[in-house]
Order: C-alpha cells, then sequence, then structure tokens
C-alpha cells in the first residue's frame, strides 16, 4: 500500500499501513489554499490511491476531491485515481450536509465506506480508478458547479474573458499559475475545453498552451482609454501586450465603480473630457452586482458613458465591452453610436477554441478600423461643430441671411452623419455629394443675375477665370453674353473677387467641383482620374470641408457683413 495515501485527521487511519497525510487546518472558501496544497503533494509523491477520512468538515472532505479530479494543468493523468471517502457519518447523512457537493459520490471512480479498519483495508485492496475515456461521461457531466455568488456573474466573466483574450491573442500577458485557474468553478469550465490535451500524458504540461508570436493590435502612436470598473480584473493587463506599450503613444485607465457618467470623480470625466483618446474601450456595465439584474440595454451605465463620449464629438471612437451575446443587445449598442463591441466571453457559454479566436481577430480588426478612423472623422466633427456654431453666433448677429445658414447647418450635420458611417468607397461618395451642396447654396446665396448680368456680391458683375495651359494660371476674361456660369466660375469669381484667393487654392477647389461632376454626370475621358478617384475616400470629404470651413469664414468676415 505504499502509493495508498490517507488523508485524515483521525489517527487510528495509520493502522491501515499506508500513507497518512493529516489534512491541514484549511478554509473552504480559500480555495487556492487547498490546491497548493494538494499539488504539492502529488508533486512530491507516486500516489496511485486515495483515501479521504470525512471528519468534522465534510464539505472541506469533498471539495479535496474535487479539487483532485479537476487539478487536469497540473496533475494531468494523475487526476483519474480513486478515491475513497470514509466516515463515521452515514453517506445519507453526509449528502444532506454537503448539498451540491454530494455530486461527486454519482461518478465513476468515487467510492464510500463506514469507519470500521477492517472494511476499509478490504475497499482499498479493489479500487479503481477513471480511464481517459471515462472522464468526461463518467465525472465532468454528471457534476455541476456553480461560481461564487458573492462575486456575481458580471466579474465571473470579467475574469474568463481577460484569460480567453489572453490565450487567443497569445498575449501570454497572464502569469500560468493564475490564482483563479485553482478555483473549483474555472478548473470545472477549463477541464472541458482541456481534458483530453492534460490527459494525453502523465506529465503537466508548463506554460502557455499558445505557441508562436503574439497577436498584437497596430496602434502605432496612438492613444486608448480604457474605462472598467474591473480593469483590475486582468484586463488592464492583458490589453497593455495586445496593444503593445512599447509603439503606443499612451494608454490610460479608469477603474471606477459607477451607475453614471455624472458619477465619475472629477479626475476621471477630466481624462475622459481632455485625454484626445483615439480609441475609448467602455464597459457596458461599470456598476459591478448593482446592474446584475438590469435586462434594459439602455439603462446600463456604460451606454450613458458611450453617450457623453459621443457627445463631446462625434467622431470619437468608442468600442463597448459587453458579456452579453443577445443580438438584440448587440444592435442596440450599434444602433445608439457603439462604433464595435467586444464580446467578454463567460463561461456560461464556453466557446469553441476557434470561435474564441474569431472573436479576437473581429476585434482586432475593428480596433484597427476604428483608430484609423479617429484619425479623419474627430478632426472632421471639430471643424464642423465650429462652423456650425459661427453660423448661429452669425444668426444673431444678423451677419448673414438666417434660413441660409440653417440649411448649410443641415447639411453639414447630413454629411457627417453619413461621412461616419461609411465604409465602403460608395459610401463616402454619398457623404461628399451631401456636403457638396453646401458649396452649391454659397453659389446661389452670393452670385446671383441682375437683368442680364451675373453680379457677385458687393461686386457690379462677375468675371470669367479661365485657365491658361501655358502660364499655368487662371486667367481673368471677359465673359460671353448670354452667359450661363458653371458651378466652377461662380465660386472662382468669389474666390478671386472678394477674398483675394491665391492661384493653387482655387485650383483646388476645380478639382472638388469636377469630383462631384465626375461621379454624377462621368466622362468618357477623365484627365484628372487621380484627382476625381478621392470622391470615394475619406481625404476628399476632408479636404472639401477644409475648403467650406475656410468660404464659410470669409461670409461672416466683417468686410462681408
Amino acid at each position: 500500500m505504499e502509493k495508498t495515501f490517507i488523508l485524515g485527521n483521525n489517527q487510528r487511519l495509520k493502522n491501515l499501513g499506508a500513507q497518512f497525510i493529516e489534512i491541514p487546518t484549511l478554509n473552504t472558501n480559500e480555495e487556492e489554499q487547498i490546491h497548493n496544497w494538494l499539488v504539492e503533494l502529488f508533486k512530491k509523491n507516486e500516489i496511485d490511491k486515495i483515501v479521504i477520512e470525512i471528519g468534522d468538515n465534510a464539505i472541506l472532505s469533498l471539495q479535496i476531491a474535487y479539487h483532485i479530479r479537476l487539478s487536469l494543468e497540473d496533475l494531468g493523468i494523475k487526476t483519474l485515481v480513486p478515491v475513497l471517502f470514509v466516515s463515521t457519518l452515514s453517506l445519507n447523512t453526509i449528502m444532506i450536509e454537503t448539498g451540491a457537493y454530494s455530486q461527486i459520490f454519482a461518478t465513476k471512480g468515487v467510492f464510500f465506506c463506514e469507519f470500521y479498519l477492517e472494511s476499509i483495508k478490504t475497499e482499498i485492496e479493489y479500487l479503481t480508478g477513471l480511464n481517459k475515456e471515462e472522464y468526461k461521461t463518467k465525472f465532468l457531466e454528471i457534476i455541476k458547479i456553480q461560481p461564487d455568488e458573492k462575486i456575481g456573474r458580471h466579474s465571473v466573466a470579467n475574469i474568463w474573458g481577460a484569460y480567453i483574450m489572453d490565450k487567443v491573442s497569445n498575449a501570454k500577458a497572464l502569469p500560468s499559475e493564475s490564482s483563479f485557474k485553482k478555483k473549483l468553478y474555472f478548473k470545472y469550465i477549463l477541464a472541458f475545453g482541456n481534458y483530453e490535451l492534460y490527459l494525453r500524458t502523465g506529465l503537466k504540461i508548463l506554460g502557455s498552451m499558445s505557441v508562436g508570436s503574439t497577436l498584437k493590435i497596430n496602434s502605432k502612436n496612438k492613444s486608448i482609454l480604457l474605462i472598467d470598473d474591473e480593469s483590475d480584473k486582468s484586463w488592464e493587463t492583458v490589453l497593455r501586450k495586445v496593444f503593445d506599450m512599447k509603439n503606443l503613444k499612451n494608454f490610460d485607465c479608469i477603474n471606477e465603480k459607477v451607475k453614471d457618467y455624472e458619477s465619475f470623480s472629477e479626475k476621471s470625466k477630466n481624462i475622459i473630457e481632455t485625454g484626445g483618446f483615439d480609441l475609448y474601450l467602455v464597459d457596458l456595465r461599470l456598476n459591478g452586482l448593482d446592474e446584475e439584474d438590469n435586462v434594459f440595454t439602455e439603462n446600463f451605465s456604460g451606454m450613458k458613458v458611450l453617450e457623453k463620449i459621443k457627445s463631446l464629438n462625434r467622431g470619437n471612437q468608442v468600442i463597448i465591452f459587453t458579456a452579453s451575446s443577445k443580438v438584440w443587445n448587440l444592435k442596440f449598442l450599434l444602433d445608439k453610436g457603439a462604433d464595435g463591441y467586444y464580446l467578454k466571453e463567460s463561461p456560461e457559454y464556453l466557446f469553441p477554441l476557434e470561435t474564441s479566436v474569431q472573436n479576437y481577430k473581429d476585434f482586432k480588426k475593428n480596433v484597427e478600423i476604428c483608430l484609423d478612423r479617429s484619425s479623419y472623422l474627430k478632426s472632421s466633427w471639430n471643424i464642423i461643430t465650429a462652423l456650425k456654431d459661427s453660423l448661429e453666433s452669425s444668426i444673431k448677429s444678423k451677419i448673414i441671411d438666417k434660413q441660409f445658414a440653417k440649411e448649410l447647418i443641415k447639411f453639414l450635420d447630413l454629411s457627417f452623419t453619413m461621412y461616419n458611417k461609411s465604409t465602403i468607397k460608395e459610401d463616402f461618395a454619398y457623404s461628399y455629394i451631401s456636403l457638396f451642396k453646401c458649396l452649391e447654396l454659397i453659389s446661389t446665396e452670393y452670385v446671383f443675375q441682375v437683368n442680364d448680368t451675373w453680379c457677385v456680391d458687393g461686386f457690379p458683375s462677375l468675371t470669367q477665370y479661365n485657365w491658361d495651359q501655358h502660364i499655368k494660371k487662371y486667367v481673368a476674361s471677359e465673359p460671353p453674353s448670354p452667359w450661363n456660369p458653371s458651378l466652377f466660375e461662380k465660386i472662382a469669381g468669389l474666390c478671386f473677387q472678394k477674398w483675394n484667393y491665391h492661384q493653387k487654392d482655387v485650383q483646388e477647389l476645380f478639382y472638388s467641383i469636377k469630383r462631384r461632376n465626375e461621379f454624377i454626370h462621368p466622362s468618357e475621358s477623365n484627365n484628372f482620374t487621380s484627382e476625381c478617384d478621392k470622391i470615394y475616400e475619406y481625404s476628399g470629404y476632408k479636404t472639401l470641408l477644409e475648403q467650406l470651413h475656410r468660404i464659410i469664414n470669409n461670409l461672416q468676415s466683417p468686410q462681408n457683413s
């Protein structure tokens, strides 16, 4: 019986002739302590059979057996050893006392014997454990281990989600001996996904199961803010690794439990409002257990934070972290302005590895798109906000016509809404056409016909400007009669006559108008293909917006009042 170990506190058990190990003072709530003690015991000894005395603390005795069965990563095939429980109490009494833990008696390889030494000795002789093929069907699928209710599903999902991201990204940011992996619930969940791997050999598999380099997110020179009341559940650690801190401009973190935006500390509000981040990662539930029973997505604290961040700048990029996989919840997030979401994997769902890998790859792709979009959306919205504010001010001071200014504001808003949602080249073109309407409104408002003469606001007549190919300049000339000037001719007259534009600036406006014309009325031979194709890119919209910014500012200057 040299490879049979008896764990207990009744000294009479020493008379069985097996290795007797006293169970130290262990707390049923200190699962890591139980795990470490058992792993060390198996590490130092060759153990083929285990006898566990059920003494004063019956639950602890059963927990020891569960830890043996579920410590796959550390014990490998040794988790299959037969386990014999012995007690002065009846099995029925023990089952009543231990509740759900008593499920282990229904699994193969687990036995019970009342406290008679001769009976125990006979039982030990005939003990047989599980084999690898039986581990799932005769053990895992029979028991059911629930998470600690005091932790809550939100916290459990956070712990598990960070572990999964670390694993599938191969970040290796978390130590292989993470304390959460020593808790029965997580060992139980991990066993479902990994039992075949660990039972192939009796050796402990060391380190991370993933190989190769970290699947890092391209975020060079970018600034990122993580807002999560449980970022300390390893999220910050893992994200800092996948974003590669060496190349990041800044990675900041706010770890506060809040019910809404106003509940943040002043310091955190200041970080959010003045940090100028390229990307905000916001947890949907920032109020811990207080939001466990909420079923309405719009009421979650993270939604209120999303709303505030978007109110600061509609171009701000926000990805919501959520443990909910319900389609209607995810759609609601996007409808309310989120630029994406990352599904924090919960052990409740236990996704296959390939699904977890794809979830992370989708997140990586989404982040990189958001970081690219942030580079042009935020600055564009800043320009539009400034223009809207100045137009409202000009209305109050009666510098420009109210109806005209209101129309400009409407098309500025409409165009940005389309620009913000642009994902394919046609989307960018349509947002450009919407913004182009502002240029048409300006030409109509400030270039008009009096009798048979076209006039520029403040000038008796509109001068025609033609491109001279030899000297590469626009040259003023008398317009033909009759004359129906094109949009470019109207804008060129405004720019040269009213605002003294440089040649290069007017030529850039020509390209902007040409882009629109070629999109609406494509010609067979377009000599400006490379310039016109910018209508299909974010740069085309941004160029036109910057041109409008200058023009509208000119309209509001004192000499034009």
